[in-house]
């Protein structure tokens, strides 16, 4: 038996059989129907048989709504009966199989959009507070809408069968969703037949349940989407893994009645994670959390059930699922963002080129843009809707953009220099000599991987460390000229047709009071210095700047044992327009547990040599000035874009249009800015 068989055996869903132990489960934007529910959405076509060429045993879409603007998805018969059946049928034709996931809304979950009164959506009980503003209370739903929404799963679910679709998912109990808000005590303060005990609480559920199976017959499987364990401390607080507390959500302890009523009910699977909106991390794992982070809590309550249980939740190590699989612990895995990241995933686990795979690495840039920040606008103001930008990819432009960024030769082969081995650089150079181009890339260090290798060198990085392995590796295979410890001058690069300048940026430099004699006394560092390792820091350590790597490096001090003091000049930390809340919920729990202290609206107006450390004074928007002790300050204020070799050879003759400046050396972004521009240029050439 190979290494990996468990994970391609088949598997039987009630019913339906599927081929492998996979599913693709449900992103935001990828339901085939568009945001009203009578419409299709034609974006998710190619993103779907591109994945389906990729093995995938079973896709699950984003949630669609059965009810939605006063819409019913059950009326539209000319969309599941034309456009959803044709892409249902092509799925088919690749062995995969489609469940559409049904869901009832959002509850105290809803996000505020244009036109929308929050407090008329209702939730599970009068007066629940909202998750995005918690002043606002929601109005409790009625038994009549209750029953109009069973009635509507059920006539949905039948519209799901007659088009072909092989199964439906219910967003059920599940990341704190109304549904789920009804099964939780905590949140459920009803004293009707949909309260109370847990049957009570589970009332909604099963009867849609029983419903699907009346209207569509016994055999038509229905899958839960369904979290073990809401990791809640209480209202919008969430628990970090190993943290002891007292759950407010459900508990591991209720959680095998529940899925006992789930099975009663008529479930035929259980799609299993962990987590809530108030600890979306856990459904959503950013890179801080640790890999197959939710398979404890679901092996644990596949002990209580006799229907197969996937789990969910950075699952993508082959060897880990296998593993689990084999073992009985589980029945399959759950995986989203690595095929999102690499559409070949399985098929290069299948194969054994597993070092081929290009890693997903939690960052959330590209698939789920849920950001709580927004440049300084009045509370109350609608949240920008991103589902059209969902389920992209950081790592892969083409996720949900096939066509556009589907890889053809070159019209006409070229002689290219691309100067800069980061990401950006590695990314131009990989995709211009997979377009038949000839390359030559040029890096001033011995080593690639750019300012990468720093924001990958703490030890929760561990994908960001393969990235960079996958981008070594692909250069080698493809036979690039690579040139180390070489920084090109104008003269070295004479005779090339096109140029690319992938330089990066530099630490942005701040004009207070003693910095400068701090920075050469070693006693203040910058970032990336820290992070390389080349500069070491002492036990009281303050950081200047609570962005996103300022807290990631107060975070890689505590778990050293070191616990800083973060400086920020805003009202808040981690306030980065487009970063995923899920990353942001966890890193604001994170500093709460490790205890790091945070001033915030203050800024660094001195710095001054006190022995072996240093005296560093803070100024908070009314003038007042707090001096902190410390060993050592860590400067992270972010970067300023700068390309002076294309002056130089701008100067020396070269054509302006032959020379491409990408990545931060054109404007500071993240990974997805800075890939994407390399697709874009390296195609272009």
């Amino acid at each position: 038996m190979g290494k990996y068989d468990a994970i391609f055996q088949p598997i039987k869903i009630g019913s339906c059989e599927i081929k492998n132990r996979v599913i693709l489960c449900a992103m935001g934007g990828t339901s085939p129907f568009g945001h009203g529910v009578d419409t299709y959405n034609p974006g998710v076509h190619d993103y779907y048989i591109e994945r389906a060429k990729g093995n995938v045993g079973l896709f699950v879409p984003g949630v669609t709504l059965v009810k939605a603007d006063g819409k019913y998805l059950y009326n539209a018969v000319d969309t599941f009966m034309g456009p959803v059946k044709d892409l249902v049928d092509e799925i088919h034709s690749y062995g995969s199989k489609f469940f559409l996931q049904l869901g009832a809304g959002w509850g105290r979950s809803q996000g505020k959009r244009e036109g929308m009164v929050l407090e008329d959506v209702p939730a599970t009980s009068e007066g629940m507070p909202n998750v995005w503003i918690p002043s606002v209370k929601h109005r409790g739903m009625t038994v009549e809408e209750i029953e109009d929404m069973i009635d509507a799963f059920g006539k949905s679910a039948l519209m799901c069968k007659k088009a072909g679709i092989d199964g439906v998912e219910i967003h059920a109990i599940h990341e704190g969703y109304l549904l789920d808000q009804f099964t939780i005590a905590s949140m459920n303060w009803r004293t009707d037949e949909y309260g109370g005990s847990i049957e009570n609480r589970f009332r909604f559920i099963t009867s849609i349940i029983r419903e699907i199976k009346k209207q569509c017959g016994e055999d038509y499987p229905v899958m839960i989407r369904y979290s073990v364990a809401s990791k809640m401390r209480g209202f919008n607080q969430g628990a970090l893994p190993g943290e002891n507390y007292v759950e407010y959500g459900r508990s591991l302890e209720e959680s095998p009645t529940a899925a006992r009523i789930l099975e009663a009910a008529g479930a035929d699977a259980l799609d299993a994670d962990n987590g809530s909106y108030d600890s979306w991390y856990w459904a959503h794992p950013p890179v801080y959390m640790p890999l197959a982070c939710n398979l404890p809590e679901v092996s644990y309550i596949k002990n209580f059930v006799n229907i197969p249980v996937f789990c969910a939740g950075r699952m993508e190590n082959p060897d880990t699922a296998a593993e689990a699989i084999a073992g009985g612990k589980i029945d399959g895995i759950g995986v989203s963002r690595q095929f999102l990241a690499d559409p070949e995933w399985l098929n290069k686990v299948r194969d054994g080129k597993v070092d081929d795979i290009r890693p997903c690495i939690a960052c959330h840039n590209g698939c789920f843009p849920v950001s709580p920040y927004r440049k300084p606008t009045p509370p109350d103001t609608p949240i920008k809707d991103t589902r059209p930008n969902m389920a992209h990819c950081a790592l892969n432009p083409a996720c949900m953009e096939e066509k556009k960024y589907a890889l053809k030769p070159a019209s006409k082969a070229k002689k290219v220099a691309v100067v800069g081995g980061g990401i950006g650089g590695m990314e131009a150079a990989r995709l211009l000599k997979m377009r038949g181009h000839d390359v030559t890339l040029f890096e001033k260090t011995g080593e690639l991987g750019g300012v990468f290798i720093a924001a990958a060198a703490p030890d929760f990085k561990e994908k960001d460390k393969m990235l960079i392995d996958w981008y070594k590796k692909q250069l080698r295979d493809l036979g690039i000229d690579v040139r180390l410890n070489k920084e090109a001058s104008p003269e070295d690069l004479k005779g090339y047709d096109e140029i690319i300048v992938a330089t990066g940026a530099k630490a942005r430099e701040l004009p207070v009071e003693g910095l400068a004699e701090a920075m050469k006394s070693g006693k203040a560092v910058e970032a990336v210095e820290y992070l390389l390792g080349a500069k070491k820091v002492g036990k009281k350590t303050v950081i200047i700047g609570g962005g996103l790597t300022g807290i990631e490096i107060a975070y890689d001090l505590a778990l050293k044992g070191i616990k800083p003091v973060v400086v920020e000049m805003m009202e808040n930390i981690l306030l980065v327009e487009g970063l995923c809340a899920a990353n942001v919920n966890m890193l604001r729990e994170i500093v709460r547990f490790y205890d790091i202290k945070v001033f915030t609206f203050n800024t660094l107006s001195k710095v001054e040599q006190s022995g072996d450390g240093l005296k560093v004074s803070i100024k908070d928007e009314y003038g007042k000035v707090t001096v902190i002790d410390a060993d050592s300050m860590i400067m992270s204020v972010g970067y300023v874009p700068g390309a002076p070799l294309k002056d130089k050879l701008v100067a020396a003759g070269v054509p302006s249009d032959k020379i491409h400046v990408i990545g931060d050396a054109h404007q500071v972004g993240n990974l997805l800015t800075v890939i994407k521009e390399s697709y874009d240029t390296a195609y272009a050439i």
